[in-house]
């Protein structure tokens, strides 16, 4: 937007202005979630694939090598080969199931949410509509992947990747980044 540099927050004049940016808000939390899901997907597909491979690498330079290869191969794959890697692993009916309602909700969002809402934007009640769809969505990808995440926790554990393992390494994260809001 003009007048403002890069990065900056730009102001919203009035409630239509507001609501726009919540329509703009929820649809990027709502295909962040789903982004979210994917990698969850690939994380389940390298837990499943990968771990059991770990010892018959040389050494750990080479195991780190295949699993990065492996990691890259797998986040590469469209959201519907990421599906069909997960379908040989015994994964419960339903969840799969989940996971194909999933897909199709992600298309939508990335493909005609806006196509099919062009009227809908016109009026405060028919973006009120689009931003509860994303909220649908938002809903649906964090359901979905909180429990594909809780089916393969028992795998993980078992490769010494536990709930405490991983919040050691985000807080680790979290400080390495630092607060920059001071």
């Amino acid at each position: 937007m003009e007048g403002f540099p890069k990065g900056a927050v730009w102001p919203a004049e009035d409630d239509d202005s507001v609501q726009i940016r919540e329509v703009y808000s929820r649809y990027g939390l709502a295909m962040y979630q789903a982004q979210v899901l994917e990698h969850g997907m690939v994380n389940a597909v390298i837990i499943a694939r990968m771990l059991p491979t770990m010892r018959s690498h040389p050494d750990r330079s080479a195991w780190e090598d295949a699993f990065d290869q492996a990691y890259d191969v797998e986040l590469a794959k469209t959201f519907g080969n990421m599906l069909r890697a997960l379908e040989p692993l015994d994964l419960p009916a339903m969840l799969l199931k989940r996971l194909r309602t999933a897909k199709v909700e992600r298309d939508r969002l990335a493909h005609r949410f806006f196509r099919e809402h062009d009227e809908h934007f016109l009026s405060a009640s028919g973006r009120a509509l689009m931003i509860g769809e994303c909220e649908d969505a938002i809903e649906l990808f964090s359901r979905i992947d909180a429990d594909l995440e809780e089916l393969m926790r028992p795998r993980r554990e078992r490769f010494g990747i536990t709930n405490d393992w991983v919040d050691k390494l985000m807080a680790a994260a979290l400080d390495a980044a630092g607060d920059d809001s001071a």
